[in-house]
């Protein structure tokens, strides 16, 4: 199966690694604005490296292609590829507005494209075996989340009309494992802070944010985030706390390793070692090659929800002074 590589960031790294240990993936182009950083991530796999994604559409037959970029660069390049390929796999977030995202959907859907976005985390076996203790008889009813490390070095991640901010972009996975695992979250009401770091240059978005949210269940929830931390900082920066009445799941740091404590007091241990990346990216070509999207995890219109979750805790901070924002509704979508 041919694979296409549209960027060359951190995370194409994390991708290539996993498509590696594939055998059915073959990345054949890799296409990046820096073309000395294309020829490297290209030259293992004997694929060809392109300076813009559009010669390589058209010139190269691909079974699927990864888009693998900034929030802030969607838009044409997803309608190109609806265009050429049949199948795309999108990193989280998929862009900063959902005016934008609808239209992409609109695209997807008329063209018939296969479409998985990039929330690994739904793939893990500890998310997974964590799943049965959320059901009709023992549903989800407080969620409590943190993701507080510091910045990203790169530059665009710093400025809110690029990521669209920390809660947009990084504690996104937060929000999107609590949908998963809890439900549809219907009301967001956010408070923001800034001027702790005043040394951080063409710095837009918050130090840090809290936001309360309440899901369709009539659950509550709250998340934390900062970028605030110098480095070295000794807390544990990301933490995931889901409650029943009868069990308390834990997940915690990058690889949502995780427990379980029920009611009658055992704890169960939720191993969180697997490649997240590559059991997303087997499922999503298996999809490919079987065109079928029932193994994929996350579609564009699930992302949409999670994406629309989070720009209303931008809103609900930045415009309303904290007011609740009512999360758009994609029922008749």
């Amino acid at each position: 199966m041919k694979v296409g590589i549209i960027g060359t960031g951190w995370v194409t790294e994390k991708h290539l690694a996993a498509l590696k240990k594939i055998e059915a993936a073959e990345v054949v182009a890799i296409a990046g604005r820096n073309q000395d950083r294309a020829q490297e991530l290209a030259a293992p796999f004997g694929a060809k490296a392109y300076e813009n994604y559009l010669p390589m559409l058209e010139r190269e037959s691909l079974d699927a292609v990864f888009i693998l970029l900034p929030p802030h660069l969607h838009g044409d390049l997803e309608r190109a590829c609806a265009e050429h390929v049949g199948a795309v796999l999108i990193e989280k977030p998929i862009t900063t507005s959902m005016e934008q995202a609808q239209a992409i959907h609109e695209t997807f859907k008329r063209a018939g494209t296969l479409v998985s976005v990039g929330y690994q985390n739904r793939y893990r076996e500890s998310v997974q075996r964590a799943r049965a203790c959320f059901t009709e008889s023992s549903p989800g009813i407080m969620a409590n989340g943190w993701w507080i490390e510091q910045m990203p070095p790169p530059s665009w991640w710093r400025r809110m009309d690029q990521s669209g901010g920390q809660f947009v972009e990084q504690c996104t996975h937060l929000v999107d494992l609590s949908r998963y695992l809890m439900g549809e979250i219907t009301e967001v009401s956010a408070y923001r802070t800034n001027g702790f770091m005043t040394e951080v240059p063409d710095l837009s978005v918050d130090d840090g944010m809290v936001v309360n949210v309440r899901y369709a269940s009539g659950a509550l929830g709250s998340f934390c985030t900062g970028c605030f931390p110098l480095a070295g900082h000794a807390l544990n920066g990301i933490s995931l706390n889901l409650s029943t009445r009868k069990d308390r799941v834990v997940f915690e740091t990058w690889d949502f390793a995780g427990t379980i404590h029920s009611g009658e007091g055992e704890i169960t241990e939720l191993p969180g070692t697997e490649d997240a990346f590559l059991v997303q990216n087997r499922a999503f070509l298996e999809a490919v090659a079987q065109k079928d999207g029932g193994k994929i995890l996350s579609d564009y219109e699930d992302a949409m929800r999670t994406l629309a979750v989070t720009l209303a805790a931008n809103e609900s901070a930045r415009e309303q002074n904290g007011a609740p924002v009512k999360v758009v509704n994609f029922n008749n979508s």
